[in-house]
């Protein structure tokens, strides 16, 4: 169960990364630096979601739906904090640009974690 939901969250993770480069660099003729930021950025926070939702599911698995809830919570908030740091605002129409990424990616760690959830109610 965990390598194909694993594989199904990379292909997908790396999907939307190159397809937002190649809309974001041909398309717009935008600057590559702040995409490759906010991905970097977006592949951290990823990353450390999904391995505290291992380590709730390994030491409280009754609590990880609400852990779920409370990551997202987190996410947001560091997403609006870290927004002025990117210069998000000098980029035209730059909520299109990382909304769409940024809700994929929160879409993903909800698929992951209901992957985990049904996994250990069938064992």
């Amino acid at each position: 169960m965990k390598n194909k939901s694993n594989i199904v969250i990379s292909v997908v993770f790396f999907l939307t990364f190159i397809i937002h480069f190649a809309i974001w660099k041909f398309v717009f003729h935008l600057d590559e630096v702040t995409i490759i930021k906010f991905y970097l950025f977006l592949s951290v926070i990823f990353m450390m979601m999904i391995t505290l939702l291992l380590i709730i599911n390994r030491t409280v698995p009754q609590f990880l739906g609400m852990s779920v809830l409370g990551l997202i919570t987190v996410k947001f908030g560091l997403m609006y904090l870290i927004k002025n740091k990117l210069h998000f605002d000098e980029i035209p129409n730059f909520k299109f640009h990382f909304i769409i990424p940024y809700f994929i990616l929160t879409a993903l760690l909800t698929y992951y974690a209901i992957q985990l959830i049904n996994y250990d109610k069938k064992q």
